[in-house]
């Protein structure tokens, strides 16, 4: 009994060997670190894998420049914080933002400009009045009244000859019958005339100037009185002061235009847009010794602290024309 014990115990224990033997040698010993370059088994795994094996490459090393690396510029203005203790923020009026409130606030100019008019372009030429020629003498020795309302300058023309002074030759007088907006019957006086600077015919009347309602007139003026700008559409653009403006929106109605203001307080953030609805400042009264012309600034409140989504509608770009 004990011999067939021995005989099942040496026959497992042939079978255990064999078995760990073929272990060994198509399992254990590819993965046993050796002379990997002249082995056929990983040569041809590794070209099956996708190739040479990746060569090693030594670590970056961060300690040799990290001494010299900047101070983030948001702890320079009192960005500090940390999950326990969030930072204050205070509304920079003038910035129209959050800031953190031991921030020192930077030096912010005036928005530097004012509107002085707003409307339709006119004709400045208007017919103060006129002499009507003697007896037996021919139209052409009218002697007509002239008045630039801009400049206030009078001058007295005669009809075909040119007033060197204004540019013009009148060409034409008649008179002719309106009704006004009360119902009464009316003459209005009417001169055509031709201008060399317009290049064309214009008619002129003894009312009130001729105005061109297909046109815009915005004149916008340095708050120091010099320069000023003329333009006749929205989207135009000058600069003035270091920084670009851009005028963004009329309304007639309203008498006001809106102006975009792009400067850059701190040249660390980048630019910086600021925008101010603009009105013509009302005359200050002569009686009144306290009287001041004030000008248009809203207060904008503190908006809420998530953005809303940008809508920057399309710009267009037009040209300053400086008065002269």
């Amino acid at each position: 009994m004990s011999n067939r014990n021995d005989k099942i115990l040496a026959g497992a224990a042939v079978g255990l060997l064999v078995i760990a033997t073929a272990v060994w040698i198509f399992i254990l010993q590819p993965l046993v670190p050796g002379d990997r370059e002249h082995d056929p088994r990983l040569k041809s795994q590794s070209t099956q894998l996708g190739g040479e094996v990746y060569p090693a490459t030594p670590r970056a090393d961060i300690f040799g420049f990290s001494s010299n690396w900047e101070r983030p510029e948001e702890h320079d203005e009192g960005w500090n914080y940390d999950i326990f203790d969030p930072v204050e923020t205070v509304w920079d009026e003038q910035l129209r933002e959050y800031q953190p409130k031991s921030y020192t606030p930077p030096v912010i100019p005036p928005f530097g400009i004012h509107l002085t008019r707003l409307g339709h372009p006119h004709y400045p030429l208007i017919l103060r009045g006129s002499i009507a020629p003697q007896a037996g003498k021919p139209e052409t020795a009218r002697i007509l009244f002239i008045e630039n309302v801009d400049t206030k300058n009078s001058v007295s023309m005669n009809i075909g000859k040119l007033n060197s002074e204004e540019g013009v030759t009148p060409l034409s007088y008649r008179t002719e019958k309106f009704t006004g907006a009360d119902g009464a019957s009316s003459n209005r006086n009417i001169l055509r005339l031709k201008d060399i600077k317009l290049g064309k015919e214009i008619e002129i009347d003894d009312i009130k100037p001729v105005e061109f309602s297909d046109l815009l007139d915005i004149i916008l003026v340095a708050d120091s009185g010099a320069p000023s700008w003329t333009f006749h559409a929205q989207g135009a653009t000058f600069e003035h002061g270091g920084a670009t403006f851009v005028v963004k929106g009329v309304d007639l109605q309203a008498g006001s235009v809106t102006v975009d203001k792009t400067f850059t307080p701190n040249p660390r953030k980048g630019p910086k847009t600021l925008t101010e609805t603009l009105v013509i400042a009302p005359a200050a009264d002569p009686k009144s010794k306290n009287s001041t012309p004030s000008t248009a600034t809203p207060k904008s409140a503190p908006p809420s602290l998530t953005p809303p989504p940008s809508t920057t509608p399309p710009s267009t770009t037009g040209k300053a024309t400086p008065i002269r």
